[in-house]
């Protein structure tokens, strides 16, 4: 399962957050991301379990679809990731995101971070528009997905300005890797909420 460049290749996403769903605190959004053709979860005579390892993920809190940053006038904060968390539930503003699901203790979370737009940072603090990451898989201990589907989770702490909408865009290094029947086995039961 090592990180060789022959078999990494690149996965993309991105959602827009609205400021009209999302200009209060505490608003929820679960976007699913399939990844169903790079998985096969049971093993079959044969032929051997497979998952896609995330051996890194790139992110990007933008202030509109072209990638730019955000202005200074621009307020919100948010705590965001990528986890296998099956939710039954998806879409902007609903309610499934459960205690612990953002937070580095869970064992269904792939990569978390959080933002503080400018407008809501403290004075002295900086006004700069950076992610900063919590949680992140590596190139030694990458994160096997068996399930198919990695979901987007979003949560407002502080309300978006009401002009603003946050653009998050995500990019995975990730390789397909075999499994044997243990770790298959034992991959479903751990990302199995």
């Amino acid at each position: 399962m090592s990180y060789t460049l022959k078999d990494v290749f690149y996965l993309g996403a991105t959602h827009e957050y609205p400021h009209g769903t999302y200009g209060s605190a505490g608003v929820e959004g679960v976007i699913p991301i399939d990844i169903s053709a790079y998985v096969q979860s049971v093993a079959r005579g044969k032929q051997r379990g497979q998952g896609l390892a995330i051996y890194k993920v790139h992110c990007q809190m933008a202030g509109d679809t072209m990638g730019g940053m955000p202005i200074a006038t621009d307020a919100g904060a948010a705590t965001f990731g990528l986890t296998v968390k099956p939710y039954t539930t998806t879409g902007d503003g609903v309610t499934s995101i459960g205690a612990g699901d953002l937070t580095p203790e869970s064992d269904l979370a792939v990569y978390l971070a959080s933002y503080i737009a400018p407008a809501s940072r403290a004075p002295g603090y900086g006004g700069g528009s950076a992610v900063e990451e919590s949680l992140t898989p590596s190139k030694d201990v990458p994160y096997v997905c068996v399930r198919d589907t990695i979901f987007q989770a979003f949560v407002t702490s502080v309300a978006m300005s009401s002009a603003d909408s946050f653009h998050i865009s995500y990019r995975l290094e990730c390789a397909m890797v075999t499994l044997d029947t243990a770790t298959l086995n034992q991959l479903l039961r751990t990302q199995t909420a």
